[in-house]
């Protein structure tokens, strides 16, 4: 398939979507327009910015065009790109209505269309959790299997997670890519091992479905077998100065989600120069695993999470292995070089 435009109808002013989208249009080679679900000024976006620390970002350069649920305003704009070779990517189709009739019809123009965003994935504990899987077997099936077939490939966004879910919603499973997510970079890549102690940092807001729980056994355990070691843990989102003296600080990153989409702290952590030991309870276990930058344990195992920061600690050659794979993950998961992955995703 030639590509002659490409539309990506966004989620919303993320960062850990906005630096991939401004590099696919700066290396598309064709016209590129950005669309959006949810204005940056929505109230949902904000608070959640707040609660994890993260600014707004600078995205004013990529000619945002807002959408929303506006049914008129989405068939207006997918008129005027329904010409031959026209490339259409959605990044919302859960939860619109609106979004998920313009799929249907720009389908019906026999135009390609892609779907990036997650899996479905509870990010809850208890009764909600058990809820939400009843909706996903029983429901969301329903509601999106004319998507599922319509759409030419599913981008994935949890990375490998949630596949056997997308099966059963509708998806081929030939049409389902791993991806994740590729935010900009935050701080340097800088990272050197310290002597005697081994020091341990956690980030993010601390949920019920984030498992902190884990790490806590973990580091009453490595007590026990007499590792000496230092555990910062930063209970939400800090000034981005903090977060690049911290990693400084830092030996290994541990990520303990029971179950999440992706965990793009991860990543942040990894362009840091940071090795990462992570669940796999997380999408983004997938890329840990494909670059070999850290371990992936059994979620809340505080046993494997516990003999992984054991071995790190005790194990030189295998602290230099893992520092190669940071290397090589942090080169291959920056925006410039996803959006060439992307890009040739879209090509196939």
């Amino acid at each position: 398939m030639q590509m002659k435009s490409l539309v990506i109808w966004a989620h919303s002013e993320c960062r850990s979507t906005m630096s991939l989208y401004r590099e696919i249009r700066l290396k598309a080679g064709v016209p590129v327009t950005i669309a959006l679900w949810q204005h940056g000024e929505g109230a949902e976006v904000r608070l959640k910015r707040e609660a994890t620390g993260q600014g707004v970002g600078e995205y004013g350069d990529l000619d945002l065009v807002p959408i929303g649920d506006d049914l008129e305003l989405g068939r207006r704009l997918l008129a005027e790109h329904s010409g031959e070779g026209t490339v259409h990517v959605f990044c919302v189709y859960q939860n619109s209505a609106v979004w998920r009739k313009i799929i249907l019809e720009a389908k019906s123009k026999g135009l390609f269309v892609a779907v990036y965003a997650e899996a479905p994935c509870e990010m809850c504990l208890g009764v909600k959790a058990w809820l939400k899987r009843m909706y996903y077997r029983f429901v969301l099936p329903s509601r999106l299997r004319d998507v599922a077939k319509a759409a030419d490939v599913f981008i994935s966004q949890s990375g490998r997670m949630g596949i056997d879910r997308l099966v059963r919603i509708g998806w081929a499973r030939e049409k389902i890519v791993p991806f994740g997510y590729a935010s900009e970079t935050s701080g340097e890549f800088d990272h050197e091992i310290h002597e005697n102690v081994l020091r341990v940092l956690h980030t993010g807001v601390e949920s019920q479905y984030r498992g902190v729980e884990t790490l806590l056994k973990a580091e009453r355990l490595l007590k026990r077998r007499g590792i000496k070691l230092e555990v910062v843990r930063t209970h939400g989102g800090v000034p981005a100065y903090e977060m690049e003296r911290l990693y400084k600080w830092a030996d290994v990153f541990v990520a303990c989600g029971l179950c999440e989409p992706w965990g793009m702290r991860v990543v942040d952590a990894i362009h840091a120069g940071l090795p990462v030991v992570v669940s796999d309870g997380m999408g983004v276990e997938w890329m840990v695993d494909k670059f070999g930058c850290g371990c992936v344990y059994g979620k809340g195992n505080a046993r494997e999470l516990a003999n992984a920061l054991e071995r790190f600690a005790r194990d030189g050659d295998w602290r230099k292995r893992l520092a190669e794979g940071v290397s090589a993950a942090h080169e291959a998961w920056l925006p410039e070089n996803r959006a060439k992955d992307f890009l040739e995703i879209l090509a196939r």
